[in-house]
């Protein structure tokens, strides 16, 4: 029997007081704690006019306090993808006032008065949910959402995957602030009566430090992270997955069949949009390449410009057909296989942006005449920019040389755009290739980012075997019983700097871990193979040529290596081995 509860009736249900809602660092939230905090955030809205709110908040256990708040006041809540201070300023222009993380002065804090929770039925009709999303017009959009379309669309999950699990722990290694996440981390957990996680894992070695309590774990996970499973971690370390979800873009056959025999259970893709929410799911088998399964009550067809075309009752309005920009091969009347985009609407490390709306950005500065995106498909999909200067930009491309120049357009990027969604390649042309007809030419675009095999670096198995792996040992000393502190060089030719990234450098977080076992084993009789990370912590990168320092402790008795990595930027990551067995 499951504990399944309409999402509009949740704060009118009757559930155990001790039933555990969410945890933090090992901290449980119940029922009754859950509860007690709607009323605190309702208490501090009701004295507010303002209808419409911008809500950012990296905690899933404060977030989902502030949404049933707001919602149960008939408030409309618009939740950014980001805190990116060109966002911000957009959003002044359109919400009345702001909750959560922002560094705004419009935000506002929960009532330190204990209030009484006010019970009511969330309307289903109105749209009380706005979710930021890159438009194919290059200007980001507003996609208004009912409570309608959640509550069905979390019905659907439930039929779907739902009705076999009592309890559960859901962790997730993406944003709630987009829909996908918002769903599957957040507001079906909520409804099923589920336990989730309040902080994001950063990378996948994260899940196996925490405490299951023996709950079956449903992972949200996007192919950013299935894609690069790390092979350091131990499987055997891996908690029970119960379920594994994918979505934000396709997943390759290669890594969903990968992911599958690492966690001993199949990935479930869900393939859908802000705008339509999940459409079509598939689980991947060794023989075929499965097609696109329809969720319940969902419709598809192919429209008459050749793409998908959908009718559900995710949709603001379930009778009509919604055209899709996404290009397919019918396979059946009910299954497909996606071809790709019809516009210039693409999915970078799992995030929605469009390529109109960073060229607008780009178009801004005086420096530039004109600019077109492409995208790469590489190991890993990237943007690629080819820019025409000003004649003065030119000068001071020559001047600055290409990398600090194009930190210069990186810089201005930023404010609107996340990291991972920058151009990490550039190109500098007279002028943009072009057809007889002034068109120009994709492929001659895309022709300005191959290097000729004469002049491409040959990583053979013997040159890469000589790169190093190990940074630079600068110092090391004991500082007190089995402390140590070790000062480290990161040299910019170590093997892992490989793709990671070929514009600016970064340390992988699996080769801090890595380091701080090789040295744990040459300063200390540490026994044992690796079982699992505990209080791992990722704050800041490192990147190539920088100076760190790792202080290091091992306890015996525990089995346990204490380590963290900091430098004159602050404190970089810390954590935990915990080793058993023989080695």
């Amino acid at each position: 029997m499951t504990n399944f509860v309409p999402l509009e009736s949740l704060l009118t249900t009757s559930r155990a007081a001790k039933r555990v809602v969410s945890v933090r660092e090992n901290k449980q939230l119940t029922w009754k704690n859950w509860l007690a905090k709607v009323a605190a955030w309702q208490t501090a809205f009701s004295s507010r006019d303002e209808r419409v709110w911008a809500l950012y908040h990296s905690d899933s256990q404060e977030l989902s306090c502030i949404l049933f708040a707001l919602w149960s006041l008939n408030k409309i809540v618009c939740l950014p993808g980001s805190k990116q201070p060109a966002l911000v300023e957009q959003l002044t222009l359109e919400v009345d006032a702001f909750v959560g993380e922002f560094d705004h002065t419009m935000t506002i804090q929960p009532s330190g008065q204990p209030g009484s929770l006010i019970k009511n039925t969330l309307n289903l009709d109105a749209p009380l949910l706005q979710v930021h999303t890159s438009g194919s017009t290059g200007k980001p959009e507003v996609v208004p959402k009912t409570l309608r379309q959640l509550s069905r669309e979390i019905l659907h999950l439930h039929e779907l995957w739902g009705q076999t699990l009592n309890q559960a722990l859901v962790l997730s290694t993406v944003s709630h602030q987009h829909i996908y996440g918002l769903l599957f981390r957040v507001l079906w957990p909520l409804a099923e009566g589920w336990c989730f996680n309040a902080s994001i894992c950063e990378y996948l070695e994260e899940i196996t430090q925490h405490n299951t309590n023996n709950l079956p774990i449903l992972l949200v996970s996007s192919p950013t992270h299935l894609g690069r499973i790390p092979q350091y971690v131990n499987h055997y370390s891996i908690p029970h997955i119960q379920n594994i979800f994918s979505s934000g873009a396709p997943l390759s056959k290669k890594d969903s069949l990968l992911a599958q025999q690492f966690f001993n259970v199949k990935v479930k893709e869900v393939y859908g949009s802000t705008e339509t929410g999940g459409i079509v799911w598939r689980e991947q088998v060794d023989d075929i390449d499965a097609s696109w399964q329809p969720m319940p009550n969902v419709e598809i067809k192919i429209g008459d410009n050749g793409c998908l075309a959908v009718r559900s009752e995710h949709l603001p309005n379930s009778e009509q057909w919604f055209q899709t920009a996404d290009r397919v091969r019918m396979s059946n009347h009910s299954s497909f296989t996606l071809l790709g985009r019809a516009d210039r609407i693409v999915k970078v490390e799992g995030k929605r942006v469009s390529l109109n709306e960073i060229e607008n950005w780009l178009l801004q500065l005086q420096e530039i005449e004109t600019v077109r995106l492409v995208v790469l498909e590489r190991q890993r999909i990237e943007i690629g920019a080819v820019v025409v200067l000003s004649a003065s930009a030119r000068t001071t491309l020559n001047k600055l040389g290409k990398r600090a120049f194009n930190q210069q357009l990186n810089t201005h990027l930023i404010q609107r755009f996340e990291r991972p969604l920058l151009p990490r390649r550039w190109r500098y042309q007279q002028q943009l290739p072009t057809n007889s007809q002034g068109k120009v030419q994709q492929q001659k675009l895309l022709d300005l980012f191959m290097v000729p095999s004469s002049t491409r670096p040959q990583h053979t198995q013997q040159t890469i075997s000589k790169r190093p792996r190990l940074p630079t040992e600068l110092t090391c000393k004991k500082k007190r019983g089995d402390d140590w502190q070790l000062t480290l060089y990161v040299q910019e030719d170590l093997l892992f700097f490989d793709g990671h990234f070929d514009k600016t450098p970064i340390l992988p977080g699996v080769v801090q871990i890595h380091w701080a076992e090789h040295f744990a084993r040459r300063l200390f009789t540490v026994k044992g193979q690796f079982i699992r990370l505990e209080a791992i912590k990722f704050q800041q990168v490192i990147p190539a040529g920088h100076q760190v320092i790792l202080n290091i402790s091992y306890h015996s008795e525990k089995q346990k290596i204490n380590f963290s990595y900091h430098s004159d930027s602050g404190q970089h990551s810390s954590g935990r081995i915990v080793f058993g067995g023989s080695y």
